[in-house]
């Protein structure tokens, strides 16, 4: 089959692989439909991700039919469309069993390498997905392929590190990030009753899109966002701060926006190993602050009845609709900011 593999830093490939085969009980086999580059793609696409060795097939978000299950498998028969969550869990230990699925003792990400799991990735046309009933949803009729698709990742990811925040109606909501991930945080916070969402990145145009969505745009380089959110809030600052970037610096102003007693949930995927926290102000200011891998299985089913009702509309940001023979096009576009967000169809 065709697949998109890994070949080191800043070089990917469409290459004739392996089919994928059904090797555990509780797996199924799953034609890919429609497959995404997401923003930590580019980590590995950097080769700044251990254990992604050449060959390896890349990709976590993917829609598609069902062509085979294993006989342990309940909840899915071919024919079945389906979305893929980014990550897997198992369903059956400790943590999966007090809902915590993203602390599964069998983690693993799909084309993250052997540093999680060695599962092979879904820009492809073909996917293995293990411990099939829990890391699938069947897509609802209301569904296209690409709408479901944002429901495996990005949009769930947004949506629960707003839940997880605790955001309440009427609440002001800074998104420091206006990339995919971000831009969902602006549509999601909407939903769960934010009245204001500030949404802060360096470039116009990104900006612009998340002010397209219903936000108080803020670009970076020509105004102090602290100042700006400031001035908008009378001087108290958001109740919640959404850190969609990932380092060391964006988590620092996401300090400097929130109010005390306000809520920072970083969900950006880093490389950091870490950064200097501001004990102090956090005491004294009564933050509370929260960072960890998203929680899929916990809210993927809430997204995908949001986006059926038509609240939610992930497919607002798509650019670029490519096949999957065009991938290095797309990850290059994608790399260096010439695209929002680029899907890939096997199929074409």
């Amino acid at each position: 089959m065709k697949a998109v593999t890994y070949r080191g830093a800043r070089e990917v490939a469409v290459e004739d692989v392996p089919e994928p085969r059904l090797e555990e009980p509780g797996d199924a086999l799953v034609r890919v439909t429609c497959c995404g580059i997401c923003g930590s793609d580019l980590h590995i696409y950097h080769g700044q991700i251990p254990g992604m060795i050449p060959g390896f097939v890349c990709g976590h978000e993917f829609t598609g039919v069902v062509e085979e299950t294993g006989p342990g498998v309940r909840g899915f028969r071919p024919g079945d469309r389906v979305v893929g969550t980014f990550h897997v869990a198992c369903g059956t230990c400790r943590a999966c069993r007090r809902g915590a699925y993203n602390q599964c003792v069998r983690y693993g990400v799909f084309g993250y390498g052997i540093a999680m799991g060695s599962l092979a990735g879904s820009q492809a046309e073909y996917v293995r997905v293990p411990h099939a009933d829990v890391n699938l949803r069947r897509i609802p009729d209301e569904l296209d392929d690409e709408q479901a698709l944002f429901c495996g990742d990005v949009l769930t990811t947004a949506y629960g590190a707003l839940r997880n925040a605790g955001l309440q109606p009427g609440e002001t909501v800074a998104v420091i990030g206006c990339g995919p991930v971000g831009l969902m945080a602006v549509q999601s916070a909407f939903v769960l009753g934010a009245a204001r969402v500030f949404a802060i990145d360096l470039l116009r145009d990104r900006a612009e899109m998340a002010e397209r969505l219903g936000a108080v745009p803020i670009v970076a380089g020509e105004s102090h966002p602290v100042s700006r959110v400031n001035q908008l809030t009378g001087g108290e600052g958001a109740d919640v701060v959404i850190e969609a970037v990932g380092g060391p610096r964006t988590v620092a102003l996401a300090f400097e926006l929130v109010r005390g007693g306000g809520r920072i949930v970083a969900l950006g995927v880093t490389t950091a190993e870490s950064f200097a926290f501001p004990l102090g102000t956090g005491l004294t200011r009564d933050i509370s602050f929260r960072i960890g891998l998203a929680n899929i299985h916990r809210d993927i089913d809430a997204t995908l009845a949001l986006v059926a009702a038509g609240r939610l509309d992930p497919t607002a940001i798509v650019s670029h609709r490519l096949p999957l023979s065009e991938a290095p096009l797309g990850y290059r576009l994608f790399d260096e900011r010439e695209a929002m967000k680029v899907l890939l169809l096997p199929g074409q």
